[in-house]
């Protein structure tokens, strides 16, 4: 997503990351990837929980895209997996979609 991060802003969308690693974790991937948007912190997995992306038995959330409307309502959800993440190309024909 950073590499298209451009794309997202120009089509007046915010992205918002969620890591459940620990802090340390987190931050070294938030400086060693370059990330521009925020990364919210869920060490106790509350968030993916609630979300019903996590999963226990491995540890992590799944990588997982919700596009949120001005209204908070879900409008359009992608369920990945660790082999497989939702393509840019995607969420951007999404986005434009809906806008």
């Amino acid at each position: 997503m950073q590499s298209e991060y451009s794309k997202f802003t120009d089509l007046n969308a915010e992205i918002l990351a969620i890591s459940v690693d620990d802090l340390s974790q987190a931050s070294f991937a938030v400086e060693a990837l370059g990330l521009e948007f925020p990364v919210l912190y869920d060490q106790p997995a509350e968030v993916v929980k609630e979300y019903g992306v996590y999963n226990a038995g491995a540890g992590y959330a799944n990588p997982n895209v919700f596009i949120v409307d001005r209204n908070g309502s879900i409008v359009w959800h992608h369920r990945g997996s660790a082999s497989h993440r939702t393509p840019n190309s995607e969420i951007l024909a999404q986005l434009e979609r809906l806008s």
